[in-house]
């Protein structure tokens, strides 16, 4: 027996440390040997696990931390006059990175005599943003948020080429929709308080990312997105793909990240699994997420709207969001 003893103490030890891990008890210890599920129980808590997550998404999408921001240097590429409507388009390119520039569509009201509601309109898999901000194909949100008086600001974000060997295709597409909202920020037509973000499908991922990651989003609509990454394997562009992701998240957790601001999830009854964002799938997503919200004392600021449709876009609720 004594000499089991030492065998038996080891053992002991490393099934207690095994049973701590991904507890949520450390949030400060690396993400890298633990889970980041969300399993808080308090406000704070939940704060805290917010605030790793956060630097856990920098370090696996972009290159092990949040880059420094460069100056945006924007540059005029055209404006666009269009007849009979109340706001004018401008071409631009901004600097995210010292060695990368992002194209964008800004639509500007005419006429402001306040400060105006500013929206990120994020397209999908083949879309631009010239396309949001004219109102093309299925990115009809963009050019209806410009009508309604916002300021709209629709940056190209589906390239799959990736520019950086340590980042990740979302990393990449992320950082420049958080730049772009540095750039909201020093508009003088745009009411800083009021900075919303909405996208479909591989927009409503991006939107899922940067209101995660950046907290000055809100109200928040992601659509034709809500799913699992389970779903993803089936169907999917691989580009959701990034490595460590599913070691230490799911979807879910990222959304929670937005827990207490006002989030909306669209869903189409017609979506359909492989290739699709099925609703079943999207209500057990959601109930994860009302979690979050749940510790916030804030689930009357999340919304999961089902809509008769397919793969589109809405927006009737996140309208009124963005009034609120």
């Amino acid at each position: 027996m004594p000499r089991l003893l030492p065998l038996i103490l080891l053992c002991a030890a490393v099934l207690f440390l095994d049973s701590r891990v991904g507890k949520g008890d450390d949030m400060t210890s690396p993400a890298s040997t633990r889970s980041m599920r969300f399993r808080a129980a308090s406000g704070d808590e939940a704060r805290r696990w917010q605030q790793a997550c956060r630097k856990e998404l920098f370090a696996l999408m972009m290159g092990g931390r949040e880059p420094e921001r460069t100056p945006l240097d924007p540059k005029l590429l055209r404006r666009v006059e269009l007849e009979g409507a109340n706001y004018a388009l401008e071409e631009l390119s901004l600097q995210t990175l010292p060695d990368r520039r992002v194209h964008v569509w800004l639509a500007v009201p005419k006429g402001l005599k306040r400060k105006a509601p500013a929206v990120l309109a994020l397209h999908g898999h083949g879309g631009s943003g010239e396309q949001v901000v004219y109102g093309q194909k299925l990115y009809h949100y963009g050019r209806a948020f410009a009508e309604k008086g916002c300021v709209v600001i629709a940056p190209d974000i589906g390239s799959h080429d990736l520019q950086h060997k340590d980042w990740t295709l979302m990393g990449e597409r992320t950082w420049d929709a958080i730049r772009c909202v540095d750039y909201l920020l020093a508009r003088p037509e745009v009411d800083g308080r009021r900075i919303a973000v909405a996208g479909l499908s591989l927009g409503g991922e991006t939107t899922m990312y940067v209101a995660a990651m950046d907290e000055r989003l809100q109200p928040v609509c992601s659509s034709g997105w809500l799913t699992t990454i389970e779903n993803m394997k089936h169907g999917h562009c691989p580009c959701w793909n990034s490595p460590g992701l599913e070691e230490h998240f799911d979807f879910a957790d990222i959304f929670a990240c937005i827990a207490p601001r006002p989030l909306l999830c669209e869903i189409g009854e017609q979506e359909k699994a492989p290739g699709g964002f099925p609703v079943e799938i999207a209500r057990k997503a959601f109930e994860e997420i009302r979690s979050a919200y749940r510790v916030f004392g804030a689930e009357d600021r999340l919304h999961l709207y089902i809509h008769p449709g397919g793969h589109v876009f809405v927006g009737e609720m996140f309208w009124k969001m963005l009034r609120d």
